[in-house]
């Protein structure tokens, strides 16, 4: 017989399915009572409740919030394994980055080492394509890129590849000296290397040579910048 998943409280109702709503709510870090009100009708979830239901539900948050899910081929059945239509992104200490570059390890898959967690549209992330990159997310410690980036800032960032033959310009977090720098790279075929320049005219901008004696090392590449539209 056709499951009916018509309304929100029966969908609810399915991905809780044998477990308790005194557990189901704590998997969601949401309250009891918040659970029971949007089974009887009562209330409506935020959109924050519904992601968080959703990934522990293991189901899209399209289909959790209408029943319809345009991933999905037949949306009157609901297949518990199909993966959200969100993406989440860790949070992790800016300084953490050197650790990434000099361990050579997966750090940010270290649950310790993550600060908090951020949700994304999975279609957004395609459209932007970052879908198959290894993202982060950062607050940016100090302003030397003027109004592009400013101290306190989210940057979403994507961890790169030290190939500096694939570096011809965007603004990207480099090693140099062993310190974290945030710096506009431009290559110059003319000088054969590579401008580090500030978007604050108050610093110096640099030419590192591909033959001098300064190496720098590319840590990841700053994708988007999330402001504070009250600042």
């Amino acid at each position: 017989m056709k499951q009916n998943y018509s309304t929100f409280a029966k969908r609810l109702k399915y991905i809780i399915g044998d477990d308790s709503l005194l557990s189901f709510s704590k998997k969601c870090g949401l309250s009891e009572s918040a659970i029971r009100k949007y089974i009887r009708e009562e209330s409506e979830p935020t959109l924050q409740n519904l992601l968080m239901m959703a990934d522990v539900g293991n189901v899209s948050v399209a289909w959790l919030a209408t029943g319809n899910d345009p991933f999905l081929s037949n949306t009157n059945l609901l297949p518990k394994d199909t993966k959200n239509i969100v993406v989440t992104i860790p949070e992790v200490h800016f300084d953490s980055l050197v650790d990434v570059y000099k361990q050579e390890i997966d750090h940010l898959a270290k649950k310790e080492n993550i600060l908090t967690e951020w949700v994304f549209s999975r279609d957004w992330l395609s459209r932007s394509g970052l879908i198959d990159s290894e993202l982060a997310i950062v607050q940016i410690p100090y302003n030397n890129m003027a109004n592009t980036i400013k101290t306190g800032d989210m940057a979403i960032i994507s961890l790169a590849e030290n190939d500096l033959n694939r570096i011809f310009s965007g603004i990207y977090i480099i090693l140099l000296n062993d310190k974290l720098l945030i710096k506009r790279v431009q290559y110059d075929p003319v000088e054969n290397g590579y401008h580090l320049i500030n978007d604050n005219p108050i610093y110096k901008n640099h030419l590192i040579k591909q033959d001098g004696a300064v190496p720098f090392n590319i840590i990841a590449k700053i994708e988007h910048i999330l402001t504070n539209v009250a600042d």
